[in-house]
């Protein structure tokens, strides 16, 4: 018998063509902390990335290269900011919103298509919704939130945006779930075709010790960490799913951070066993 050090499998960033840009920031608070603080409107804004840190971003990017930007965050869409911050992406490539369909109505969504309508690039909706049943997705997403995401949807259609739906689901139930979410469809007159479908893992199984070095090799798949970076308020990470994850960590800025990616967390596992992107458009 002898002793051996197992290490985590690393990638390389192939090239930075997806750009995700984590809006609201939300810091951890001590569980002493007295929530009944005055807030003022400057301290509620200091959870938002602000305009100047993303102009400085994107000036530290290859424009030539970059695909998409992709705008995060629970409340994306509520930042003071957001429609400056979307027509300032809008100049440099195409945009994707990821939403639970919160602060999208039929105003907004007619607001969102005359500012597409300004410039030559578009704006893609991914909106969060995981079961064509009602009660079924509100288990899950919580109270409210099937009808939240199903009237954003038939206001972005409403007005010629094609919305993609984000789905959480086992591979087993994607077949079921689709034939659901195509007859939902027809009640609004939204048509689903296979690309409005974005279909994720669900959940992060448990896993055995060194599950992640039992996995398929990484030179099989397509990961989103080969292709994109995530910028946020307290630096830049590998993916999505590691946001705020220290061993997603991989710089202070975009000017100047590494481009390896170790797959050492139970979400790599998840995301090496998917074989495929799970957040970026890879329709291309």
């Amino acid at each position: 018998m002898y002793n051996s050090i197992v290490q985590a499998e690393c990638v390389r960033l192939k090239e930075l063509e997806h750009l995700f840009i984590d809006l609201e920031y939300v810091k951890a608070q001590h569980k002493g902390f007295n929530v009944y603080r005055s807030r003022s409107f400057n301290q509620k804004n200091k959870k938002y990335l602000q305009m100047d840190e993303i102009k400085e971003a994107l000036s530290q990017v290859d424009m030539n290269k970059l695909k998409y930007i992709y705008l995060l965050g629970k409340n994306a869409m509520t930042h003071p900011e957001f429609n400056h911050i979307l027509r300032l992406c809008l100049t440099y490539c195409s945009i994707t919103i990821f939403s639970d369909g919160d602060c999208i109505n039929d105003k907004k969504a007619r607001f969102l298509k005359r500012v597409e309508d300004e410039g030559s690039n578009e704006i893609i909706f991914k909106i969060f919704i995981n079961h064509f049943d009602e009660k079924t997705n509100d288990e899950t997403s919580g109270r409210g939130s099937f009808r939240k995401a199903l009237h954003a949807i038939t206001s972005l259609n409403k007005y010629g945006f094609n919305p993609i739906l984000v789905v959480k689901a086992d591979k087993d139930n994607i077949p079921d779930l689709k034939e659901g979410f195509i007859e939902l469809g027809k009640k609004f007159r939204f048509e689903t075709e296979d690309i409005n479908f974005s279909f994720i893992p669900n959940t992060v199984r448990e896993t055995e010790e060194n599950d992640i070095q039992k996995t398929i090799s990484s030179s099989d798949c397509d990961f989103d960490c080969m292709h994109s970076r995530i910028l946020s308020k307290s630096g830049v990470y590998n993916c999505p799913m590691l946001l705020n994850d220290y061993r997603g960590h991989c710089g202070s800025a975009l000017k100047d951070f590494s481009e390896k990616c170790y797959l050492e967390t139970e979400k790599c596992l998840v995301c090496k066993e998917f074989g495929k992107r799970i957040y970026t458009n890879s329709w291309e």
